[in-house]
C-alpha cells in the first residue's frame, strides 16, 4: 500500500521529534532548515506538498551525535542511522536517520534499506574570505553532483534545468559510473572542517548545490528560537528570516501551482 504523503510527513515528524529530544538531552546545536524551516515560518509546519524534513547542524556537532547513535544504537528507539561509514551502500554525504517500518522505492536508484526519513545537514567552517568560501562550494557541489550520478541506474534528465547543464550531463554521468561513488565520497570527506564557529562564512560542503545563496554566516546561527512546527516546537536560527531571504528571496510568496511539488524521485510503501 503506498503512503500518502501526509502519512509519510506525520512519520517524519515522529523520527524528527526522537532526533531532536537527544540533542536537547546532549546539548547538541540543530536548527530547521530549507524547506522545513519555511514550512515553520510559512506554514506553522510541514509545507503542504514537501516530501521530506531537513536540519542542519554544525559540524562539531553533527559528528558527536552520529558517534553518540553508533555507540547507543537503542537510543534511536528502532529507527535506523544512515551514513556512509556505517552503510557502504549508503550513496550520499549527509545524514539520514529512517524508519525501517516503511520503505522507498528511488525511480533511479540501487535499494539500500532506506525507510521513510529525516535529513540532517553537516556544515563546515569555510573560513573568513568569501572567495576562498565559494571556492570550497563550488568544489563540494562539483564533487557531490558527481557522486549522485555515479549512483544513478540509468542517464535521467530528472530536474536538471537548462540546455548546457543537459548536455553535459550525460558525459559527466559516464565518466562518473566509471570512477565510482567510493572515489567522490572519500574527495567528499576530505572538504569537513570543524571550524564552524571560528568561521565567518559556512555551508553544507558535502551537499552544496548554490553558489552564493548556498553560503550562510555563522553568525546567523549564533542562537536560537523555539517555533511552532505541526504539535511542536523545534529551534530555527535566531536570525532565520535573513538565512530565508538569503536563499530563497520572497519566501512568504508561495510558488505557481505547478510548482507545489514534491522534490524526490520515489515512492513510499
Amino acid at each position: 500500500m503506498k503512503l500518502d504523503i501526509k502519512k509519510s510527513q506525520k512519520i517524519s515528524l515522529n523520527i524528527l521529534k526522537t532526533v531532536t529530544d537527544i540533542c536537547e538531552k546532549l546539548n547538541l546545536r540543530y536548527y530547521l532548515m530549507y524547506g522545513t524551516l519555511i514550512g515553520a515560518i510559512r506554514h506553522k509546519g510541514f509545507i503542504p506538498w514537501d516530501d521530506d524534513v531537513d536540519i542542519m547542524m554544525p559540524r562539531k556537532d553533527h559528528d558527536i551525535l552520529v558517534k553518540f547513535f553508533l555507540d547507543n544504537p537503542t537510543a534511536l528507539c528502532g529507527l535506523n542511522l544512515f551514513t556512509p561509514f556505517n552503510n557502504l551502500k549508503y550513496p550520499y554525504m549527509i545524514t539520514r536517520i529512517s524508519d525501517p517500518n516503511f520503505k522507498i522505492i528511488v525511480r533511479n536508484e540501487k535499494a539500500y534499506g532506506m525507510g521513510v526519513f529525516i535529513d540532517i545537514y553537516p556544515f563546515d567552517g569555510l573560513g573568513n574570505e568569501l572567495d576562498k568560501a565559494l571556492l570550497i562550494e563550488k568544489k563540494g557541489d562539483k564533487l557531490s553532483s558527481l557522486c549522485y550520478l555515479s549512483t544513478r541506474n540509468h542517464f535521467s534528465k530528472e530536474n536538471t534545468e537548462g540546455f548546457i547543464k543537459n548536455v553535459v550531463k550525460f558525459p559527466a554521468f559516464i565518466i562518473a559510473k566509471i570512477i565510482g561513488k567510493d572515489y567522490f565520497q572519500k574527495e567528499l570527506s576530505k572538504l569537513k572542517n570543524n571550524n564552524f564557529d571560528d568561521s565567518k562564512y559556512v555551508s553544507c560542503t558535502v551537499w552544496a548545490s548554490g553558489g552564493e545563496k548556498d553560503i550562510f554566516k555563522s553568525k546567523w546561527f549564533r542562537d536560537f528560537k523555539y517555533a511552532k512546527f505541526e504539535n511542536y516546537k523545534f529551534r530555527i536560527p535566531i536570525d532565520y528570516d535573513i538565512v530565508l531571504k538569503h536563499t530563497y528571496g520572497d519566501y512568504m510568496q508561495l510558488p505557481d501551482p505547478d510548482k507545489r511539488i514534491g522534490h524526490h524521485f520515489y515512492e513510499l510503501k
